[in-house]
């Protein structure tokens, strides 16, 4: 049998762990996340703090592929930014809360470049009537679909670095589970030995 301090000793290991866990939660919490894609010849998104709302009144720096300032501005009250950029490359989106939080996404460079008239062929004739039917340009069909796909593409992003309280509750259970198993292997040592 287990000595009552032994199982003292355990208990207070167990609860220090536990209320660990527990205070780990907070401060992952806090992480600053960001999430921008192109849409026309903007760099759209939102920068919003884990489980707390949104990052408001922050700057937002967009840099090339070299690191080279593209263009700078701030959030807004609801953690949102457009900022108009022209570059052909990746385009890198970084937040800064200026309190140590600093986050950082990137935007593919063909989704950031700017949208491209479509070639006329030289010496290519008007045509002598309009079509019957009304054509959308390619651009607009992209920028529709960027558009509607864009706070899709947030929501996962969110879901996915949210701490949720099963999480939590694993956590505990993986270590309570772990203090068992150890407390077993030790009886049965002890029922070997005598």
């Amino acid at each position: 049998m287990r000595s009552p301090d032994g199982l003292r000793h355990l208990g207070r290991v167990a609860s220090a762990l536990v209320l660990l866990a527990l205070l780990v939660a907070p401060a992952s919490a806090h992480r600053l996340k960001v999430f921008a894609s192109a849409i026309g010849g903007n760099i759209e998104g939102e920068a919003y703090f884990v489980g707390s709302g949104p990052a408001a009144d922050i700057s937002v720096t967009l840099r090339d592929n070299a690191g080279k300032p593209l263009q700078t501005g701030m959030t807004g009250a609801d953690g949102r930014f457009a900022l108009p950029v022209s570059a052909t490359g990746d385009v890198q989106v970084i937040v800064d809360a200026h309190d140590g939080h600093i986050a950082r996404f990137t935007v593919a460079g063909d989704a950031a470049a700017p949208p491209a008239a479509p070639p006329s062929p030289e010496g290519a004739a008007a045509p002598a009537a309009a079509p019957a039917q009304a054509t959308v340009p390619l651009a607009e069909i992209e920028l529709a679909v960027a558009r509607k796909v864009a706070p899709l593409a947030e929501q996962i992003d969110a879901l996915e670095s949210s701490l949720r309280l099963r999480d939590i509750i694993g956590g505990v259970g993986y270590i309570v589970g772990l203090f068992g198993l150890l407390a077993f292997v030790k009886s049965r040592r002890k029922g070997d030995a005598a």
